[in-house]
């Protein structure tokens, strides 16, 4: 199956796990399923890319890239759209209420959409061409390099602020 196919089951899939009618209790459950895949994905991600570039082995580099471009659309992907969906259902009243922890939450939410969006997804795009590119065996091109750190260095606000948002969503500061 390829991964634009995979993209689209778990869209659907994630879409259809967000019904409102089924209560918050379900719409609660389905935010923190959306929350473990996506920051469970985006954690891991780095740990195994970072092991993988430590190795400089080609094809591991080329597994990797695929993999990150895999698990983006089994997990991260319809993680963010159980996150999105149920989120938006749940924090209705917390809007209403003008809770300023829900806004900034939301705004750090935003802020990782378009760095993943603008950034990360294009830099996985010009990884994956330049592996798939390169002679099994052969070695590594030196734009890989460039272009790995480049995607660490993203990749770690990518991360940091949704983390931050977890932390925001948890404890529920008054400020």
């Amino acid at each position: 199956m390829n991964t634009n196919r995979i993209l689209a089951v778990g869209s659907i899939v994630a879409v259809a796990l967000s019904v409102p009618f089924l209560g918050p209790t379900w719409n609660r459950m389905m935010h923190l399923l959306g929350a473990v895949m996506f920051l469970g994905n985006i954690l891991v991600t780095a740990v195994w890319a970072g092991l993988a570039r430590r190795n400089r082995d080609p094809e591991a580099a080329r597994f990797c890239v695929h993999g990150i471009l895999l698990t983006d659309a089994v997990f991260t992907l319809p993680g963010v759209m159980l996150l999105f969906i149920n989120g938006s259902i749940l924090g209705t009243a917390w809007f209403k209420a003008h809770a300023p922890w829900i806004f900034v939450s939301m705004g750090l939410f935003a802020v990782t959409g378009i760095v993943w969006g603008a950034v990360l997804v294009p830099l996985q795009k010009k990884l994956l061409r330049l592996v798939d590119a390169m002679p099994r065996g052969g070695p590594l091109p030196s734009e890989f390099d460039v272009l790995f750190a480049k995607w660490f260095r993203w990749g770690g606000i990518a991360t940091l602020l949704p983390l931050v948002t977890f932390v925001l969503m948890v404890i529920r500061p008054v400020f």
